[in-house]
This record gives structure tokens, sequence and C-alpha cells, in this order.
């Protein structure tokens, strides 16, 4: 890739051959071209960032500044980092947001202390066993919605109306009028969800299926397995790989997190794990003999089932974690407290973890040379879904990996990954192909009829 050379706030920029760039604040940056038009023109690189960051200036928020240029929420978070590393966001324009969180805040607690049976709900979550952090999103987004429809939370139960029906339609009605004000779909969701738990609250029964209103539907957000379609193949997995163990080959934006990299890589691909089961891994539960990793996966919510065995079978993976091991070190990746606290590091919840400024930046570092080797390797791994989310992305690189490997076993597959259902798995990392189901049909049954059985050892026969 050629250098280029882009103004940005009153700056001229000049990338490297890789297309990064430091930042004021020494932040590493990606340039990228935008790939549509933003308010009828079209834009470079910096003339868009401006574009953003004259939205902030004017006091709309990310969700705002999303539908007005048509991209989603996770963007502009993107773009709005960028800004504020090049310190192009106004100070005020911060302070406003800063007070505008901490009264959202105040009023939230305003109205636990105004509403006895709103503080009852509350405390009862979390007596059930919601985290304090989810709990407060609950009762925040309830207090938005009696904000945005000017009712207290006893008269967003519309108790007025005689019949289940009839008063479920009148809270859809009210659903139907924080929609066109909240128009994040994950947003809108959260705010869904705690309405939900609210009226369960007052014995106001939802049902499921089809009977329940739109606008009041537990179903997870429609993008769920928006990106079943992007598939790595064994070839794209096996040439990363290559890169990462050959420095020569790939240059990488942050060569000091090189190993780092490639550790999380591997690991990642070979056992499924999530983001936070890899930062908080810790070496002395390798077993070299067995060649086992112990794991805490803090999604998982089953009793037992978030403490998971990894089984390691790569050959440089498992020499990876033997020196590791030699030398003494605590965690799977980094030193200590390079990437989660090691005082918190066995904490079975996630809103037990914590990282700090410097901890989020490094973990930034290994993304951002992890979408360096999606983007050499080409093909499918560069594909924009895997680019936006590179740890993420090793979850859907890591179930391709492991169908291909077991042509297609979805069950042994979830149990590996830990993916809850055999239908998620299938629905959000991708459908049988064609070709494999028509290779598996033909194996069990002969174009005439007849039934072909396998032994053990792998012989066909035709039971006469």
């Amino acid at each position: 890739m050629a250098t280029k050379k882009f103004d940005l706030f009153g700056q001229t920029i000049e990338t490297d051959e890789h297309g990064f760039f430091d930042a004021p604040n020494g932040e590493r940056v990606k340039w990228f071209k935008p790939r549509n038009l933003v308010n009828g023109r079209r834009v470079d690189f910096g003339k868009l960032l401006e574009i953003v960051r004259d939205y902030f200036q004017d006091g709309l928020t990310g969700a705002q500044i999303a539908k007005n240029l048509s991209k989603d929420t996770d963007t502009i978070g993107r773009y709005k980092k960028i800004i504020v590393a090049f310190n192009a966001l106004d100070e005020n324009a911060i302070k406003n947001r800063q007070v505008n969180t901490e009264f959202r805040n105040e009023a939230t607690t305003q109205m636990l202390a105004r509403f006895e049976s709103v503080n009852q709900w509350h405390d009862r979550l979390i007596r059930g066993g919601k985290s304090r952090k989810g709990t407060r999103i609950f009762a925040s987004s309830l207090n938005r919605v009696c904000k945005i429809l000017k009712i207290s939370p006893e008269s967003l139960c519309q108790t007025g109306y005689e019949g289940t029906g009839k008063q479920l339609d009148a809270i859809d009605d009210l659903m139907y009028e924080v929609s066109q004000t909240v128009t994040s779909e994950s947003s809108f969701y959260a705010i869904r969800m705690a309405v939900r738990s609210w009226l369960d609250f007052n014995k106001i029964n939802i049902p499921h299926g089809n009977l329940c209103p739109k606008n009041l539907s537990g179903k997870i957000v429609s993008t769920h397995g928006q990106a079943a379609h992007v598939r790595a193949s064994l070839d794209e997995i096996a040439l990363a790989n290559k890169y990462l163990e050959n420095a020569k080959l790939c240059v990488l934006p942050y060569p000091k997190r090189q190993k780092d990299t490639e550790v999380y890589f591997k690991f990642g691909v070979e056992t499924a794990s999530r983001e936070l089961a890899m930062l908080t891994a810790e070496m002395h539960k390798w077993n070299s003999t067995a060649k086992q990793f112990k794991t805490f996966e803090r999604k998982l919510q089953h009793v037992g089932k978030h403490r998971m065995t990894k089984r390691i079978f790569c050959p440089e993976l498992i020499r990876l974690l033997n020196e590791r091991q030699a030398a003494g070190k605590k965690c799977l990746v980094g030193e200590n407290d390079e990437y989660v606290n090691l005082s918190e590091i066995g904490n079975e919840t996630s809103d037990d973890i914590h990282q700090n400024a410097a901890q989020k930046k490094a973990l930034k570092e290994i993304n951002e040379n992890l979408r360096a080797i999606y983007e050499k390797v080409g093909g499918n791994m560069a594909d924009p879904y895997f680019t936006k989310k590179p740890s993420h992305s090793l979850r859907h690189v890591a179930a391709q990996y492991w169908l291909l490997k077991s042509s297609f076993d979805y069950g042994f597959v979830a149990e590996l990954g830990g993916w809850g259902t055999i239908d998620e798995l299938k629905k959000s990392y991708g459908e049988m192909p064609p070709e494999v189901y028509e290779a598996k049909y033909a194996k069990y049954i002969k174009s005439d009829g007849s039934d072909i059985f396998v032994t053990p050892d792998g012989t066909e026969y035709i039971e006469a």
C-alpha cells in the first residue's frame, strides 16, 4: 500500500505504507476510505471526521449522528476516538456531555427515591442475582422511557384499561412513541427489556410468540447473525498463522505486541474463547502433559458451564505456552497487569473485571495487529465485518475452523466453543453449505435408496 497525504484538523498527515499514522496524543490511527456519500456528496477521510466533530460540537448524540450519516453507532464511536486523539473536540462540549451523563444518573436516583415501587423492583432485581451495573441500566432505561413519555412508572402500566389485551395494546402504543425517539436498535432493545421486567414485577403478563406486541418483544436484536455469511477458509487461517509466525512477512503496526498477538490469535482459533477469557487465562492452569488449559467464560450463566477445559493440539501453540510457563509468566497474554489486573483475574463475573486506560490501549494495539493480519491475508478475512471487530471476529474464525474440520458437526463445535444452542451457532456463524450436505447425504444414502453403513474403521458396506 502506498503512503497517503491528507489534511486533518488543520494538519497535513502522511500515513506509512500500512496506512497508519500517529495522533498528537500518541495513539496509532488507521486511515480509511469513506465507503458512501455524506449528505449527498463524496468526502475524504479528513472531511468526514470534521463533519462528525461539528455534529458533536452542536450537541448531537452518537445515535443521532449515526442516523444523519447512515452509519452505525459503533462506527461513530470510533470516529469520536480519533477526533479526541487530535484534541479536536472542544472541552466545553465534552464537559457538557459528562454533565448530561451525571444528570441522567442523578435523575435515576431521584426516581428510585420518589417511587417506592420502583425501588422495590430495583432491589428485587439485585436479590435475584442481576448485577448492580445491569440493574442500574434497567432503572436508567425505565427512567428514560418515562421522561420521553412524560408519565410516571406506574402510569406506564396503563392499569386503567380493562382486559390484558387492551392493556398491552396501550403499552405497546406508548413504546412505539419511544421507538420514534430512540432510533438506535440496540438502545431500544435495552429499553424494551427493562420495561418488560418492570411490567412483570407489576404482574402484567407478557405473552410469548406472535401474541406478544411488537414493541414489547423480547426477541434478540435483529442484527444478530447478520455476518453468518462471512467465512474464513482453512487456507486463509493457515496464512494468517504464517504471517504471525514470521514478522518479516507482515510488518505489524505494533511490532512489540507481535508475540502477544500470535498467542491471542492461535489460542482464540483453537479454543473459540472469548476476549475476556483469554485476557484472564492464568498460566498455572496450563497442563502441558494433558495439553489442556482451564479458562473462565463469564458470559455462560449455567452453573459450572463458565469453567471450561480447552484442549490444545497445535504444536506451535503448545511450544509458546510451554515457553511462557517455563519463564514464570502469570498470564496467557502479556505481563502482569498489562491487559487486566492480576488481582481480579480469578473473579468469575465480568462486572468484577476492570481495565484502566493503559490496559485498554494495550488491547487496542493487539486488535490493530489482528486487523493488519486480516487485511494482509485478504479474501474473506478482509471483509469489513472481520476488520471492524478483530477480537470478536476470532469467534467467527474459530467457529468456521472447527465446522470445516468436523464436516459441520454442530453439536461438537457448540460444546467446544461454549455456544448455548446449536441453533445459535448455526444462525450466527453459518449454515451448512449445500456441497457439504450433499457429501454427507451421499456418504449414508446410496442413489438407489439402499442404506450405507460405516464400520468404526471407516469401511462402508451395504446391508443385504
